[in-house]
């Protein structure tokens, strides 16, 4: 699920306001509003389709703010996969450890550092994050007494450059060296590259994989067999739900079969 500019922003000043609020408040307030929802379905979505390879229709973001039960079903969705993701990390990086072994960094001496832009890429973040970031001391760079000084620019515009051995304070208070992240980023790419040849399907396969899946669900029946003439206030959770999603992908191939025409 892409994340605009704009999204982004929204995430981070919610974020920032933590500072200011104690978390219970801040719980209710963030998750009021329709729009930090969204980003935060959107954030743990990308974060978990980079853990496992699964077949994924984009939900349009009127239809998550608008209808607020298929929202919550995504959402409780998203919840769960984070928690298998959490309990099956271990496994994953050493996936990762793996297939990092065949596409290795330059040695440090070869190489001076990651621009902006390239720690922006490894992070998954916007380049002015990474520059907040430096102008909070969250690059570090460890001497050899082993004391930990912060990277900072000489001058407000400097072009910085951050070496792979270079650690990272993260806002979660969690310490790593960038080089990590770099060799993690570029593992997930090569998996990414690989499980895309072997499982590329079109837009419009996946949404009939979607339509089948419903069809079979309702022992092979279609939308307007089993929807057409029911009561919207009669139908359960679950059958609101599939309804709105059903109707959903139906009109896309409807509005793709016009535009041919």
């Amino acid at each position: 699920m892409s994340i605009t500019e704009g999204e982004q922003k929204l995430y981070e000043n919610t974020i920032q306001s933590l500072k200011n609020m104690d978390f219970e408040n801040w719980a209710a307030t963030s998750f009021a509003d329709k729009q930090f929802r969204l980003v935060f379905i959107k954030t743990m979505s990308n974060l978990i389709q980079e853990h496992c390879v699964r077949h994924e229709v984009e939900l349009p973001d009127d239809m998550l703010l608008k209808n607020n039960k298929l929202a919550k079903s995504v959402f409780e969705d998203v919840l769960r996969d984070a928690f298998k993701v959490a309990v099956n990390h271990p496994k994953k990086r050493a996936s990762q450890e793996k297939a990092a072994a065949k596409f290795k960094l330059a040695k440090p001496k070869e190489l001076a550092g990651y621009g902006t832009g390239k720690l922006a890429e490894f992070f998954g973040v916007s380049v002015t994050t990474i520059n907040n970031w430096i102008g909070e001391g969250r690059f570090l760079w460890e001497q050899e007494n082993g004391r930990m000084v912060k990277v900072v620019r000489k001058t407000p515009k400097e072009k910085i450059k951050i070496h792979p051995d270079t650690w990272f304070d993260a806002p979660s208070g969690v310490r790593y060296q960038v080089k990590e992240v770099a060799e993690a980023f570029q593992a997930d790419q090569q998996e990414w590259e690989s499980s895309k040849q072997e499982n590329t399907v079109s837009e419009q396969e996946q949404i009939q994989l979607y339509l089948d899946h419903f069809k079979k669900k309702y022992n092979g029946e279609d939308f307007n067999a089993v929807f057409g003439n029911k009561n919207w206030d009669s139908m359960t959770s679950e059958e609101e739900t599939d309804a709105a999603m059903w109707s959903f992908f139906l009109q896309r191939i409807s509005d793709e079969e016009n535009t041919r025409d």
